[in-house]
């Protein structure tokens, strides 16, 4: 999980603060942090695009929740979690060496890799564990076997999240934009 504090220094808008009042103050800087929010979660989804994450736009903000600003806890969380994406969902290939994904900057080859559907309709990119293949018995007869075997997962939203490049951006965003949106609400409220 990712969390990201922000603090922010309103010095230019201190004139207007003191001009509407502290209870407009309080709602202004609310609707601020939750409209800033909003961006920061459409930006996340862009930036961790960017930064070569081949993940689609609607996985990556169906993992991004809010927690909304209100009068009374005037803080927005912004959280990304989940678990690790199955790299089927990566643009995975059968070839002849294994599987090639397209994870991060590129196609990869996971060698002895393969695509298999299994029989409760789920889709997926595996493995072999241990031995390729090894003789059991079923139901009395001999059969080779090649189980057991594992699915294999790429990066979480929350990794791609958490990388510094993406971080580094959304931060870039937050302190661009608050400054502007606070004095909109500032003088929306001052009507």
């Amino acid at each position: 999980m990712v969390t990201m504090n922000i603090t922010d220094d309103a010095a230019q808008l201190r004139g207007k603060l003191i001009e509407i009042g502290t209870n407009a103050v309080n709602k202004a800087t609310v609707r601020a942090l939750n409209k800033l929010a909003d961006q920061v979660k459409t930006a996340g989804s862009k930036e961790i695009r960017a930064a070569g994450y081949n993940m689609k736009a609607a996985a990556i903000k169906r993992q991004i929740t809010i927690r909304r600003a209100s009068l009374a806890t005037p803080v927005v969380l912004i959280r990304c979690s989940g678990r690790p994406i199955p790299l089927i969902q990566f643009s995975a290939r059968q070839i002849s060496a294994g599987v090639s994904v397209s994870v991060k900057n590129g196609r990869k080859v996971i060698p002895g890799a393969f695509i298999a559907t299994m029989p409760t309709g789920h889709k997926g990119v595996y493995v072999r564990v241990g031995d390729q293949h090894r003789r059991t018995v079923r139901n009395g007869k001999p059969e080779w076997s090649g189980l057991p075997i594992k699915e294999l997962f790429g990066p979480g939203v929350s990794d791609a999240f958490g990388n510094e490049v993406v971080q580094q951006a959304l931060l870039r965003l937050i302190q661009d934009k608050f400054p502007g949106i606070l004095e909109h609400e500032i003088t929306f409220l001052r009507k």
